[in-house]
């Protein structure tokens, strides 16, 4: 049996279960590709994106 230390806590839903073995093309079902700020929140935010490997922003910064 093998586990992993990955963080998900911060990933998307389905890119938290696309670290399971069988589910990794759910990867390309994540929608939080960006934060989304409350309006009127003054930087506070609603959704903030992904922070899962598999997406390029996250190598680019």
């Amino acid at each position: 049996m093998s586990t992993t230390t990955e963080d998900t806590s911060t990933m998307s839903a389905e890119c938290a279960l696309a670290q399971r073995p069988g589910y990794t093309d759910l990867h390309r079902e994540c929608r939080q590709t960006k934060d989304v700020p409350l309006p009127h929140g003054r930087g506070i935010l609603l959704v903030r994106r992904c922070t899962c490997p598999h997406h390029r922003y996250t190598s680019a910064g």
